[in-house]
Order: structure tokens, then sequence, then C-alpha cells
């Protein structure tokens, strides 16, 4: 966790703001941000990899980034701890990789961005067909194949950006979690209760007492520390 924080602290000075309101993600671009933007890596083992250009893979929640020829690749997450892009600090979890919303001493509040299946599941791609069954029927409705795989990667990074506008928009999802010991939990009511070994009325008590806002991070940030004071490793 000391690691995030220096590399804020490290980078801060190089991060400019990136990411525009209106940018919507499409399925020949499935990217959080419209273009790959500078920033650095820390490793697994603690080397600090600088003046790179990453992008978040919305299919698989991967990090991709620009070889030096150019070429969009993809990194592997068993060398990364965590990531900056632009103002955005990403923590690897589980072979993914989660933005990071907040910290303590107790625990991160992250969140992840994915496709929202079932919603693409019903987007019409036009003549009455939706994805799923043009899927059946052999048309290509985007540039991701099941296997987690994005077409253009290993493509030239002017290629891919010459066809991102002409896809059709990815609906997403955003969710919320709780990281501490290891453990990866929903921010919802019904999960923090669900946890093995947890007091569920001394907890509920507390979530209703401090009036623990769900889509605040502060608020699960003193949710996280009451967890690691009352229920100890």
């Amino acid at each position: 966790m000391k690691r995030i924080v220096l590399l804020a602290l490290a980078l801060c000075s190089l991060c400019p703001v990136i990411g525009a309101a209106s940018f919507e993600p499409k399925d020949t671009w499935p990217y959080v941000y419209e273009d790959f933007v500078p920033g650095s890596v820390l490793t697994s083992e603690g080397k600090l990899i600088e003046d790179g250009k990453y992008n978040i893979c919305l299919l698989d929640g991967s990090l991709h980034y620009i070889s030096e020829d150019d070429r969009v690749m993809k990194a592997d997450l068993k060398t990364v701890h965590t990531a900056r892009l632009g103002d955005d600090v990403y923590r690897k979890v589980w072979g993914k990789m989660y933005r990071l919303l907040g910290e303590n001493g107790h625990g991160e509040v992250l969140c992840d961005t994915e496709i929202d299946r079932e919603a693409l599941d019903k987007v019409n791609v036009g003549y009455g067909v939706s994805v799923s069954s043009a899927s059946r029927h052999g048309l290509s409705v985007t540039a991701l194949d099941a296997g987690g795989n994005v077409d253009i990667l290993n493509e030239r990074l002017k290629t891919a950006e010459d066809n991102k506008n002409k896809g059709r928009v990815l609906p997403l999802i955003k969710t919320t979690y709780l990281y501490f010991r290891n453990n990866l939990v929903k921010a919802g009511r019904s999960d923090v209760l669900d946890l093995p070994g947890i007091d569920k009325k001394a907890a509920a008590d507390f979530i209703k007492r401090e009036k623990i806002r769900w889509s605040k991070t502060e608020s699960l940030l003193r949710l996280m520390e009451f967890i690691d004071r009352e229920y100890p490793a």
C-alpha cells in the first residue's frame, strides 16, 4: 500500500489531466481513455518504469502500452504492482487493474469499469438483429474475441487510432470494491455483512450509526477501519 502513495507523490508533477467527459469507448477502441496517455508503472519488484504510454482494456481489465516500434502491446500483469495513467492510479488485484479511489492504513477503495454484458446483448446492430444473434450468425460486431484478446494488439497505433471512432458504443458498468487483507469485497451492505467471521449486528449498527454511504470513498474507508479494528486478522 505504501508503494501506491510513493508512486503518486513521485509522479504528481508528471500527470496532466486526462480523459474527456464526452468520450465513449467503442468496440473498435475498447479502452477507458480516448488516447494512450503518459504514465508510469511500478513493478512487483519495486522498479519504477517511466515515460510510457498506457491504457486500460475494458474487456479484461488488462494494461496495454505502446512499444518502442509504436505497436499496441499487452503488459504481463504478473510483473505489475501499480500503474499511473495521467491523474489516475491503478492497482493490480487478482490479475486485473482497478482504479484506486482512496486508501488508508486499513485498505483501499477500488473501482472496476467493465463492459456491461447484459446491456450489450440487448444492443440492436441494425436490421432488427441483436448483438447476441449477430454473433451466432457470424457477423463481426466487436473488435473483441471470446478469449479476451483485442484485434488491435500488435497493430500499429496509427492504424488502431484511425478506426477508433468507427465502431459502436460499448455500454459500461462501474462497480466499487473494498480491498483489504487480500479480500476483494463489493461495496454493498449485504456483501459486507456476509464477510466470514463478522458480527453482523455490530457491523450493521456501525453502518447505520456512521451513516455509511456506499458511493462515498471516505465512508468506505471508515468502514474498513472499523472492520480492521474490530476483526483483526
